[in-house]
């Protein structure tokens, strides 16, 4: 069928990139994707943090459940929990032998052990059979009092060898943003030393491994040999704190990984300031955390007990005095990294600018000129495909023929969240966004790269057609070319598809469906998807969020407009509208925290029974308690004297007994904590539409984000983050 023409698809170029590419959105409504592979007839796979896995068919836009792997992971029942926040289902491979095979690898969060696990699973009849899982490495693992880092990518190589990438399973949040080396008897979650850089613990490193039919076999080439005490044999890299995505030059086997750094502001006796790293490594080796960092600026040892600072570390001798450590103390020689950068502007790399962060490293382009696609120019040959999650940009690194460093480009940018980027057989790259949130997102996507060859994608939207029983129709659909297209209809049916034929219409036929989809295909084979989910169990309403129009990125106290809407408006008298700074240190619990200090305080003394820092329980949460006092003067005498006698009235009928066993220190400590979780946060109730003053300026770095959010019992949180100045 044709249609005529109506509105051209915009490139997600700007004139500052390095060449334009088209985006071809092929799956939408994911929940926290984490990973893609790529299987030898094209479909895609995709694991999601809470556990499902998902075959995606890019020509039909058909996602399909087929399987879910029992998982420990932030859930939205207890959004604010301190425990294991960066755990669930983390990596996926596909084996090498999958058409004969169908044996898929995952990494994941164990669900019944304090452990993660990389197991590999079999397909059976297109599901994950979960008696076939074979466990190939047990990793032991610590979640409690923040303690995060998991990172779990995993990737083959051109010999089949395994590469795994393991956090350092740390609190990062208690050691003003440097080494977390902390030797105390109860400070084990805030120690890397026990992890990152112990030989002998898989923690923290990048494993290799060659899976065999009923386990695993060491490769030669690991940073330690097989039977060398105090080590093991799997590390092939060692001394990494989030190694968060790995990549492997398919040609030189070079393994490329992002490492997501510290948030020190600045250097200081306690170490210098925090970096971002893009990693190379040409053979195995140890690359410095929690020792060093960036290109092997070093680390002091710090006795957190007195904050003494002792010795500093000797990047080409490096050793490991912590306590905890069950592994060799004198380490090898510290790896620069290939790439680094603060928040600031970087002097070595200034195009990749400044601001949070979260590196990544994507695949390594080579050019090829009989490949369907290449995404760059031939003088493109041998470009790593490096991004950014935090920034949401793409950059192309060039290198030399011996892989250095030759200069790097912005490739493409406005990207939302980027979490995974795979090159797919015919050159296409192929795109994991992970949505707009920190958690719960909903819009994950998958998309494909490709070339502008001046054929744009057409586009489509379909609706339920009026007075007809089970049918659906094309809503809008053009071609920017004005060229035909054909539009076919699908039906999602369990974990395969059923197409309906072509047409501008369709009546659903006898049988119980949970999508229906309709892709608009050119004459030059480009496509578009539109979808609609015919399953509507227990959603949410959705409020819709609105920011007035602004001349200039806001600051602190400047005021915003806003207005919600729902297809239902919730009742104005349950609505919140919040404003939160979000500063640009790549860490974001997702709203107000206590510290790990006053969390344990207020744990120990059973606060958390009645109050929740952000949740309204049979008390007021502690943050609407810091946003009622803190512009009045005595405050904290005021609340630190409620403490101490109790009362009732002011935020309900529930009496708050008095807290006579707390110590006036710590009712000072708790006291100051609460009234600090209005630091960069205000917020204002009651209306659907009205003006919100962001919070005063507190002591905090500038260049984050600000983000909105409306509120309402019943109603799916709307959230919009826009940059602050």
């Amino acid at each position: 069928m044709k249609f005529p023409f109506l509105l051209p698809l915009a490139l997600l170029t700007t004139s500052a990139l390095a060449a334009p590419l088209v985006k071809q959105t092929i799956a939408t409504g994911l929940n926290d994707p984490m990973e893609i592979a790529i299987a030898p007839n094209g479909d895609f796979y995709v694991i999601e943090r809470e556990g499902r896995v998902l075959r995606i068919n890019p020509n039909t836009g058909g996602i399909f459940v087929i399987g879910t792997i029992k998982v420990h992971a932030l859930r939205s029942t207890e959004p604010k929990s301190p425990i294991g926040r960066e755990d669930g289902l983390l990596g996926i491979a596909i084996d090498p032998a999958f058409s004969t095979n169908q044996h898929i690898f995952l990494y994941y969060s164990a669900a019944d052990k304090l452990e993660n696990r990389l197991s590999r699973f079999t397909l059976k009849d297109g599901k994950i059979d979960s008696a076939s899982e074979l466990q190939l490495l047990i990793i032991p693992t610590e979640r409690d009092q923040t303690a995060t880092h998991q990172a779990g990518s995993l990737k083959f190589d051109s010999d089949g060898l395994l590469y795994l990438s393991t956090g350092d399973n740390t609190n990062p949040f208690a050691s003003a943003g440097v080494a977390p080396i902390d030797d105390r008897d109860d400070k084990i979650f805030f120690d890397a030393q026990r992890t990152a850089g112990n030989t002998n613990d898989l923690r923290g490193k990048i494993l290799r491994i060659k899976p065999t039919k009923t386990g695993y076999e060491i490769p030669q080439g690991n940073l330690f040999p097989k039977g060398t005490a105090k080590t093991r044999p799997e590390i092939y890299v060692m001394g990494c704190r989030n190694p968060f995505r790995i990549s492997i030059d398919p040609k030189t086997k070079t393994l490329y990984w992002g490492e997501v750094g510290p948030d020190a502001q600045a250097d200081g006796p306690k170490g210098p300031r925090g970096h971002d790293e893009v990693n190379q490594a040409k053979a195995a080796g140890n690359f410095g955390w929690p020792f060093v960092i960036a290109n092997n600026k070093p680390y002091p040892i710090v006795d957190f007990s007195n904050n003494t600072i002792g010795q500093m570390t000797d990047p080409n001798s490096p050793k490991n005095p912590g306590k905890r450590n069950t592994g060799l103390t004198d380490l090898p020689p510290a790896q620069s990294a290939f790439i680094w950068y603060p928040y600031a502007d970087s002097a070595e790399f200034p195009i990749i600018g400044k601001g949070g962060r979260n590196a990544m490293a994507g695949p390594i382009f080579y050019h090829e000129a009989d490949r369907k696609f290449n995404i760059l120019s031939k003088e493109d040959n041998k470009t790593l495909l490096n991004y950014d999650w935090m920034r949401g940009k793409i950059f192309k690194t060039k290198l030399t023929e011996d892989e250095k460093f030759e200069k790097m480009e912005i490739l493409m940018e406005k990207i939302v969240h980027p979490m995974d980027l795979e090159m797919n057989k015919d050159g296409s790259l192929v795109l994991l966004e992970y949505g707009s949130d920190w958690y719960f997102n909903k819009n994950g996507s998958v998309s494909n790269l490709l070339p502008d060859d001046g054929n744009k994608p057409p586009t489509i939207t379909i609706k339920a057609t009026p007075d007809v029983a089970n049918g659906y129709s094309v809503d809008k659909a053009s071609d920017p070319e004005g060229k035909p297209m054909v539009v076919s209809w699908y039906v999602t049916e369990d974990t395969t598809e059923r197409n309906l034929g072509t047409g501008s219409n369709i009546v659903l036929p006898a049988g119980k469906f949970q999508e229906i989809r309709a892709v608009a295909k050119d004459e030059n084979g480009a496509i578009a998807i539109a979808r609609i989910s015919l399953t509507h169990a227990s959603e949410l309403k959705s409020l819709k969020l609105e920011l007035g129009k602004t001349t200039q990125k806001p600051t602190f106290g400047d005021k915003l407009k806003y207005k919600v809407t729902a297809e239902q408006n919730p009742d104005p008298k349950n609505l919140s509208i919040r404003a939160r700074y979000v500063p640009p240190t790549g860490h974001d619990s997702g709203g107000p925290k206590f510290e790990p200090e006053p969390a344990e305080l207020a744990k120990a003394n059973q606060c958390l029974a009645c109050h929740q820092v952000d949740t309204t329980s049979v008390g007021p949460a502690y943050f609407d308690v810091a946003i009622k006092y803190r512009d009045q003067k005595d405050a904290k005498d005021y609340l630190v004297n409620k403490l101490k006698t109790g009362g009732s009235g002011v935020w309900g009928v529930v009496p708050m007994p008095p807290q006579a066993a707390l110590k006036a220190d710590d009712a000072d400590r708790l006291v100051t904590a609460i009234l600090e979780l209005a630091h960069g946060a205000n917020e204002v109730a009651g209306n659907l539409e009205g003006e919100i003053t962001l919070p005063p300026k507190f002591n905090t770095e500038l260049g984050g984000a600000w983000e909105i959010s409306a509120e309402a019992a019943g109603y799916s949180p709307s959230k919009i983050r826009i940059p602050a100045k």
